[in-house]
């Protein structure tokens, strides 16, 4: 049986469903949540939205956030991962019922996924998760509404940087018009993505751009948790500060490496084509996209800088050589 029968089969016969996705959310993270929780919840399943972190400001006019929470009351007969190549991706809140012995849908489409589900639904190909989710919704006789259609649209817009990615498919534009079709503000939700950010971005902006590094066409930065308490800024997740640092005319790859409030170093990665930053990634314990990649781990920031740059500056070397 296909994996996605066997995964409609799975949801129709569960009642109390938990879905999951991984910390520090972007946009594919949370639109893939909330787009398929709402669906399940249209055919009276009751959804618990799992997430560690909570919705960034600028996602709050996602349908449905107000439900994400990092824990549940309810004991879910059926766990759903979205958007999270591994386990330790998902997060605290999402530990106790990867261990409860109940099946797990594993829903993704990074490259380094590992497949940790009962059933994995997972597809390179995508563009990003919420490219996959019509076709599940679909299967359960889901009707995408216009609140469906915004949480993913949001998704495509913000992995394939409104549609300006080498990922983007022919596959992708028709589930973009298909959501279209609903009548969602395209425009808009672009808007509310990559050109409206609070206060404390920008300042966090400010202090990694004050404090840029750049080395065989690496270029990097790093935010101590000090720093940000100087200023009053609290941890804040998917700034997009690595986005802006891949955007120098010398760079190759970006790395934006900020201290979190817990000593835990949060590393995003930004590549141009023909490099490959989720293998590194990978072997750090984190994922993504070669062109899109992070991971979180322990060590000061020095230890961490120490520990990164020789492996980014090696991806370089590779391209390099085979040139």
């Amino acid at each position: 049986m296909p994996p996605t029968e066997e995964a409609v089969k799975l949801i129709e016969a569960s009642e109390r469903i938990a879905i999951a996705t991984h910390i520090s959310p972007d946009p594919d993270a949370l639109g893939s949540l909330l787009g398929l929780g709402l669906g399940l919840q249209s055919l009276g399943k009751q959804v618990a939205f799992l997430c560690d972190d909570p919705v960034p400001t600028k996602l709050r006019f996602l349908p449905g956030g107000d439900a994400v929470a990092s824990s549940t009351d309810i004991q879910p007969e059926l766990f759903i991962g979205v958007d999270a190549s591994d386990v330790e991706r998902l997060g605290e809140s999402s530990t106790a019922w990867l261990s409860a012995g109940i099946p797990i849908i594993n829903i993704d489409h990074h490259i380094t996924n590992v497949n940790f589900g009962t059933i994995n639904l997972v597809d390179p190909q995508a563009a990003a998760t919420t490219e996959m989710l019509p076709a599940v919704l679909d299967a359960l006789g889901v009707i995408i509404t216009k609140d469906i259609a915004t949480c993913l649209a949001a998704g495509l817009v913000g992995d394939t940087r409104s549609f300006g990615t080498s990922s983007v498919t022919p596959h992708t534009m028709h589930v973009a018009a298909r959501l279209l079709e609903t009548g969602i503000d395209l425009a808009a939700i672009i808007e509310a993505v990559f050109s409206r950010r609070s206060l404390s971005v920008l300042q966090l902006w400010g202090l990694g751009l004050s404090n840029l590094h750049m080395d065989d066409s690496v270029i990097w930065t790093t935010i101590s948790a000090a720093k940000r308490r100087e200023i009053g800024l609290r941890d804040i997740s998917d700034t997009g500060l690595s986005n802006i640092l891949i955007s120098a005319a010398e760079a190759n790859i970006s790395a934006v490496l900020t201290e979190k409030s817990d000593g835990k170093i949060d590393i995003s990665l930004r590549a141009r084509p023909d490099y490959d930053v989720a293998s590194v990634a990978l072997s750090l314990g984190g994922g993504g996209h070669p062109q899109a990649a992070g991971c979180l781990i322990e060590g000061s920031l020095e230890a961490v800088v120490e520990r990164l740059i020789p492996l980014l500056k090696a991806q370089i070397a590779s391209v390099t050589e085979k040139g």
